[in-house]
């Protein structure tokens, strides 16, 4: 079964790209429907979205307040290519939110095994895809297990170091002179407090 068969055959997606996928990330999110998703599904989380556009790919589960996301980008200029598995907690569709309300497995792993070396993991190519995909669900499995199983103490110790020393979204405007001066953007304020 193609990924298209599989999106069309769950009416609780919400929304799905209108662009081509490249071949690139349609391969890529077949590969991670069939590896990584039998994972979140055994811990309960439900297709909440899946996106497939021409650089970019986002699947999203949900559990109740939890969700988990495989992202991936081939944007020219995230060269490195890359994705990740990420941890969230709250609304998954709005910027703010996921934005500062999530953590990467890496940083789990980090957390976990600091001798180990972690990081985003590298877009494969088109034979490295299902060895990565696998790799990544083995770590998903040993790094993330408590969060499946619904313990967030973890992730909320770890969200907190990561958005301590984060600054706010500044914003670069004019003022009346045609100077510009900056300021911090609000909401991005509020989420800070709120998660560090």
């Amino acid at each position: 079964m193609g990924i298209f068969d599989f999106i069309k055959g769950n009416k609780k997606v919400k929304s799905e790209k209108t662009e081509k996928p490249s071949p690139e990330q349609k391969l890529f999110s077949e590969k991670a429907i069939e590896i990584v998703i039998p994972t979140f599904e055994q811990f309960g989380f439900k297709k909440h979205r899946i996106e497939i556009g021409k650089h970019s790919s986002t699947i999203i589960y949900r559990k109740e307040d939890q969700y988990l996301k495989i992202s991936s980008t081939t944007y020219p200029r995230d060269y490195p290519y890359h994705y990740n598995i990420i941890f969230g907690e709250g609304d998954s569709e709005d910027f703010y939110e996921w934005d500062w309300n999530s953590i990467a497995l890496w940083k789990f792993k980090e957390k976990i095994e600091p001798k180990l070396k972690a990081s985003e993991f590298t877009f494969p190519t088109e034979k490295g895809v299902k060895p990565s995909l696998e790799n990544a669900n083995s770590e998903l499995l040993e790094f993330g297990q408590t969060f499946l199983n619904g313990d967030l103490t973890l992730f909320h110790e770890i969200r907190k170091e990561q958005n301590k020393n984060r600054e706010p979204y500044k914003i670069h405007s004019p003022d009346k002179n045609g100077n510009y001066k900056t300021t911090y953007e609000l909401k991005s304020v509020e989420q800070k407090k709120k998660y560090s």
